[in-house]
């Protein structure tokens, strides 16, 4: 029986043996804090059970208060030791002091520095709060993300305090390594990263994604950005007291459609391959056009503004187009919709906004008065649609190309002709049938796109444009080299035949745009640049979605690079004020031109001050906005 009894009692030793180690063990667990509050109970107790004990092996020769304070100095500061006098028992305790003062301080030194660089570790994660308002929240890490964020700090030169915070799967410090490489000057903006899963709610909160001003999703899946969404409808973003809205960009109109009933008009997105391809194939026809898109798309130099100007109010469109001296008016935005480019009678209202194109908000200025000087030499003909017969060479494929063709078709007349040299490997029975669609002539060769025998059996001769087309959007370094080499060839042999043909080329990387300027091209397109740009701006001011798919869209107002002389006499001066006022009477608004002999930005000047006075040849193009 007593067998039993003990092995009782010490089962009961063992079960409390074991929780005060769990209870200690949980007391550890609690992190930096808490090891530092027990080695201070420690060393506290250590020095009173010592100071008290000195206290009687000093034969009473000091006070308490003064042993304890010489067992603390002792314990703290080993070096003490030396100069300790007294009995034997009063120096042993000294001693164990000592010995004791040397294990707690390495230890808490010890202690300190982990916990330090644990802090550290977990400021390098990106682990702790964002206290922001009113900043940019940017979901997502890609080539994409320093583009945006580039854009967004020249935005944000005028605004006080601004911050962009960026979250993702990425580790911080390649992320920031990431955007030193790209972003040279981060200028007045402060930049955050923090590290998690985009979609999760708590690492958006921590965030403070419900004072964010916009959201950009920057994900280039569709799933990935209705996954992320779906995550951000469930924080304060989406509570009706929050002002602001969530931007993206989709693959899929039916995933935008998915996602637009989702977040309502609390999302503002871009369908990515209608406006691409839209612009792709404007391009074509008209080069120099990109040019256009990157400035008004770009926050540096001009962009669209919206602005109220009350002194307008019962002024006719026609009327204001003269009034701003530095800005280009082109449209208004009324009852929460904008109209580009409306009828010239159309009569501003008190509560209409003016859409402007300027360098900033504050250039929108109404001058005293304006002064027609050359109104002799405007050229009084009415409006004349671009659509003309063209012959168009395209060189490579990828998918797109057929819907770029298929947006090019209703702007080219039927007696046009196309001719394609595609890859060896494609198959091109799904171009055969849009081109039959289409109406148009065409011819369609296979062979090594950037091969110079290839490119030197086809015909030039009656050729308008040459369109260079990325072959492989996979691997965007291989297409981008493909195409230098292409253009290589092309020059050479054009050269050769004393031929000047506009060579337009699609760029998939933009690292390699700084390259590919060497190639003396007439224009360029880098898809991902141009959708992030426009997916900025939208972040910034979310109606101009509106203006960029009217602008883009089939129906409504589009870019147009028309010859000089339908505007005003070539080869004599003019001021720009006399172009607005000539495009105005063809029912088209003048934001701009487009000079033969500058090379520099393609010709491109947009938005040119109205007294500016300019010597157009017969070369030379006016940018309008019209209904074509």
């Amino acid at each position: 029986m007593s067998f039993f009894i003990d092995a009782d009692r010490r089962g009961d030793r063992m079960k409390r043996s074991q929780k005060v180690r769990y209870l200690f063990d949980q007391f550890l667990s609690k992190g930096t804090l808490a090891i530092v509050l027990m080695l201070t109970v420690i060393t506290l107790g250590a020095v009173l059970l010592i100071g008290v004990l000195s206290h009687f092996f000093a034969g009473g020769e000091t006070n308490v208060f003064q042993t304890l304070w010489t067992s603390l100095m002792q314990t703290l500061d080993a070096g003490n030791l030396s100069g300790v006098e007294g009995s034997f028992g009063y120096v042993l305790l000294m001693t164990i002091a000592t010995i004791v003062g040397i294990f707690i301080t390495s230890m808490l030194i010890s202690v300190l520095s982990n916990g330090f660089q644990e802090k550290l570790e977990n400021m390098r994660k990106g682990t702790s709060q964002v206290i922001e308002k009113g900043h940019t929240l940017l979901l997502g890490w890609n080539d994409n993300i320093p583009v945006i964020v580039s854009e967004i700090v020249t935005a944000n030169e005028n605004v006080k305090r601004p911050a962009i915070v960026i979250l993702s799967e990425t580790d911080t410090l390649t992320v920031r390594d990431g955007l030193k490489a790209t972003v040279k000057d981060f200028k007045n903006t402060k930049v955050i990263v923090r590290c998690g899963e985009i979609h999760l709610k708590d690492n958006l909160e921590r965030c403070a994604i419900a004072h964010a001003r916009s959201v950009v999703v920057a994900e280039n899946d569709d799933v990935a950005i209705i996954k992320c969404l779906l995550g951000i409808s469930q924080t304060a973003f989406f509570a009706e007291e929050s002002k602001g809205h969530a931007t993206a960009i989709f693959s899929s109109p039916q995933n935008l459609v998915a996602a637009k009933k989702m977040c309502g008009d609390r999302l503002e997105a871009i369908l990515l391959s209608d406006a691409m391809n839209r612009i792709t194939a404007q391009t074509c026809l008209q080069p120099g056009l990109s040019f256009i898109y990157k400035e008004l798309f770009d926050f540096e130099g001009n962009e669209f503004y919206f602005c109220r100007h009350p002194s307008l109010t019962g002024k006719t469109m026609k009327e204001s187009l003269g009034l701003f001296p530095d800005a280009a008016v082109c449209g208004l935005f009324r009852d929460g919709k904008p109209r580009v480019n409306p009828p010239m009678d159309t009569v501003i209202g008190e509560n209409d906004q003016l859409i402007v194109i300027c360098e900033d908000d504050d250039k929108a200025v109404i001058a005293a008065h304006s002064e027609e000087r050359f109104a002799n030499r405007i050229v009084r003909t009415p409006h004349q649609a671009s659509r003309s017969v063209r012959r168009l060479l395209f060189i490579g494929y990828n998918p797109s190309l057929l819907a770029v063709v298929e947006e090019m078709c209703p702007y080219v007349m039927k007696d046009s002709h196309l001719s394609f040299l595609v890859p060896v490997d494609t198959e091109t029975a799904p171009l055969d049938e849009t081109l039959r669609r289409c109406g148009v002539g065409y011819d369609i060769q296979k062979g090594i796109t950037y091969s110079n025998d290839a490119l030197a059996k086809l015909d030039y001769a009656k050729l308008d444009t040459i369109v260079v087309i990325a072959n492989d959007l996979a691997d965007g370094e291989r297409s981008d080299s493909e195409t230098l080499l292409t253009i290589m060839h092309l020059k050479n042999i054009l050269s050769e035949s004393k031929l000047d043909i506009p060579i337009i080329i699609e760029i998939e990387r933009i690292q390699n745009e700084p390259v590919l300027h060497y190639a003396s091209v007439d224009d360029f397109i880098v898809s991902n640049v141009l959708s992030n740009k426009m997916l900025c701006q939208i972040a910034e001011n979310r109606h101009l979605n509106a203006v960029f798919n009217e602008l883009l869209g089939e129906e409504g107002s589009e870019v147009y690079l028309k010859p000089a002389k339908q505007y005003v006499k070539t080869d004599e001066t003019v001021d720009f004020g006399t172009v607005v006022a000539s495009a105005a009477l063809k029912g088209e608004i003048a934001i701009g031109y487009r000079l033969k002999r500058i090379h520099e930005n393609g010709g491109v000047i947009l938005n040119p001050n109205k007294e500016r006075e300019i010597v157009f040849t017969a070369a030379d193009s006016v940018v309008v906005l019209a209904e074509d």
